[in-house]
C-alpha cells in the first residue's frame, strides 16, 4: 500500500511539473511566418509566372486567405520592407484604411494591408534588412571554373519556378500557400543554399560559402528587427519571402523565449 502511494505521488509530481512547463511555453509571445512569393516586380534571380491577380477569382482567393490568417489572431503584422521605408508603408496603409487609395499588386499590400485592416490594427511594421549577396562574384567564378555545374544549377532554379507556376495556376491561393509553407518546401529552400550554392568553391576561393553566409547573416538581422516588435503578449505574423521563412523558422524553433507556431496548420 505504501509503495502504491509513493507511485501515485510521483505521478502527481510529474504531472504538475509537466503542466508548469506547458504554462511557461504558452505564456511566451508567439510568432508565425507566412512564406510568400513576390506579387510584383522583384530583384530576386528567380520569380513566379502569375496569372491576373486583379481578376475576380484571385481577388476572392486573397480574401479567403486573409480570413484564414485571421484565425491565428495576430496582434501585429510584420512586412518585408526596410526600416527606412516604414514611414512610406505606414502612410500607404493609412490611406488604404481611409479608402483614399487602391491596393497595389504587392503581397505586402494585397495580403498584409488587408489583414491588418480586418483586424483594426492602426499600424503595420517593416522588418527587412538589405545585405546584398555576392551574386556577380559567384557567377564570375562559376562561369570560369565550374561552368557545367553552374548551368545545371541555374537550370534547376528555373525548372523549380516553372513547376511552381504550374502549381499556382492549378490551385487556389490558400492551397498554394499551404503547399509552400510546408516542411518539404522549407527543406528544399535551404538545400538550394547549403547543398547547391555552397559547392562553388576552390582551394583559394570560398565564394559559394560567402554567398550562403551572407544570406544567413541577413536573416539574423531580420530576426533582430522582428524581435524589436515582439512584446510579452504578442502574436506576430511575419509576411516574408519563402527562402527567408525557411531560415527564420529554424531560428525561432530553436528558441525558448518565443513560441513558434506553424502557419501551415491554419492553411490546411
Amino acid at each position: 500500500m505504501k509503495h502504491l502511494m509513493l507511485i501515485t505521488f510521483s505521478i502527481l509530481v510529474i504531472a504538475c511539473n509537466s503542466n508548469k512547463k506547458e504554462t511557461r511555453e504558452t505564456s511566451n509571445p508567439s510568432i508565425a511566418l507566412l512564406g510568400t512569393f513576390h506579387f510584383g516586380a522583384t530583384t530576386d534571380y528567380s520569380s513566379m509566372d502569375m496569372d491576373n491577380f486583379n481578376s475576380e477569382k484571385r481577388q476572392s482567393e486573397i480574401e479567403e486567405l486573409v480570413q484564414t490568417l485571421k484565425e491565428f489572431k495576430p496582434t501585429k503584422i510584420l512586412l518585408e520592407c526596410t526600416l527606412k521605408d516604414e514611414a512610406f508603408f505606414q502612410e500607404a496603409y493609412a490611406n488604404y484604411v481611409k479608402n483614399e487609395t487602391q491596393l497595389k499588386m504587392d503581397e505586402r499590400e494585397q495580403i498584409g494591408f488587408r489583414l491588418a485592416s480586418e483586424l483594426n490594427h492602426s499600424t503595420i511594421h517593416c522588418i527587412d534588412y538589405k545585405l546584398p549577396v555576392p551574386l556577380d562574384s559567384l557567377s564570375n567564378f562559376a562561369e570560369r571554373n565550374m561552368k557545367s555545374e553552374f548551368l545545371r544549377f541555374l537550370a534547376s532554379i528555373e525548372k523549380n519556378d516553372e513547376d511552381d507556376s504550374k502549381i499556382l495556376a492549378a490551385k487556389s491561393l490558400k492551397e498554394y500557400y499551404a503547399f509552400k509553407n510546408s516542411n518539404e518546401e522549407d527543406l528544399k529552400n535551404k538545400r538550394q543554399y547549403i547543398q547547391e550554392t555552397a559547392k562553388f568553391v576552390s582551394d583559394s576561393t570560398y565564394i559559394g560559402i560567402k554567398f550562403v553566409s551572407v544570406w544567413w547573416e541577413r536573416n539574423f538581422h531580420i530576426m533582430s528587427n522582428i524581435d524589436r516588435h515582439i512584446g510579452d503578449t504578442d502574436r506576430v505574423l511575419v509576411l516574408i519571402g519563402g527562402a527567408h521563412r525557411a531560415v527564420l523558422k529554424d531560428f525561432y524553433q530553436s528558441r525558448d523565449d518565443i513560441h513558434y507556431e506553424e502557419i501551415g496548420n491554419y492553411l490546411r
